[in-house]
């Protein structure tokens, strides 16, 4: 893959007016490839201060017109983790506003930069981190990735995931998916349509360094215009179709009991009881 990244030096990369000192990402925008490594070891659970150090580095690209794309990934310390999810404070009424609008945050980043964005998958991408999976524009992953979207055995639902989905895998299989609450293998996951390609472990660099290598020697205005004209005919109207589920999820789903002891069950590790009300 691209080299190793690391935390971005004044004056090099990044021209926003803050610096963010970063704890739980790696950084590097000096080239024609960003290269943003999710760093908290082990699942790497995303965190309220996570996200925002996520969303901070990809807006950043925002005025980087030597940056042709994005590639996504988890550092080795996570061996067996692409990402576990938002942490279970993102599912308490009290915290949920603030986790669902930091991670949609990214998303959105994602959008606005007009870059493509590839992910590096080795390891379980679950919950939050699925998602995150499914947004990016292209995903390479090993034969030992799996991919989980547990939120309906919690008694929730992803409002994201919910959204963007049908999208990317069709509404049928979207509903298979977040229905049943079943992990995805690599292959399954490749047939489903969730990811592009699927190599074994020590063959991921050279596939990964060949993908970047066609897409960076691309125009990069040109590869922007083709991800927006692709995003907006598939997608249109996203942020109206987020709005609607974000609404559900936080003025709706938060107010049944189910949804508090799925929460409750998650905490104390075990299955939860459901009233079905």
């Amino acid at each position: 893959m691209a080299d190793e990244p690391r935390e971005p030096e004044v004056g090099q990369g990044l021209e926003t007016e803050e610096k963010m000192q970063l704890k739980h990402i790696l950084w590097d925008d000096s080239g024609a490839v960003a290269h943003l490594t999710m760093n908290r070891p082990k699942q790497n659970v995303m965190n309220m201060e996570m996200l925002k150090e996520m969303a901070w580095a990809i807006e950043s690209l925002n005025n980087n017109d030597d940056v042709r794309l994005l590639l996504l990934d988890a550092s080795p310390e996570c061996e067996g983790y692409f990402s576990a999810g938002v942490g279970a404070e993102g599912y308490t009424s009290q915290l949920v506003f603030q986790m669902l609008d930091a991670f949609h945050r990214v998303f959105r980043a994602t959008i606005d930069i007009s870059k493509p964005v590839i992910a590096v998958v080795d390891g379980l991408a679950s919950a939050g981190g699925c998602e995150l999976a499914a947004f990016c524009d292209l995903v390479i992953a090993t034969d030992q990735a799996r991919f989980l979207q547990p939120e309906i055995k919690l008694g929730v639902f992803p409002p994201l995931g919910a959204v963007v989905y049908p999208r990317v895998i069709g509404p049928r299989r979207a509903m298979e998916l977040l229905l049943t609450g079943d992990a995805l293998n690599a292959q399954q996951a490749l047939v489903m349509g969730l990811v592009n390609r699927v190599v074994p472990r020590a063959a991921l660099k050279e596939t990964v360094d060949s993908i970047v290598k066609r897409i960076s020697e691309q125009s990069a205005p040109v590869l922007a215009l083709m991800k927006r004209v692709i995003f907006e005919g598939t997608w249109m109207p996203f942020d109206q179709a987020l709005k609607k589920s974000q609404d559900i999820y936080l003025n709706q789903l938060f107010d049944l009991e189910d949804s508090q002891e799925g929460l409750r069950a998650l905490i104390e590790k075990r299955k939860p009881v459901w009233k079905n009300k």
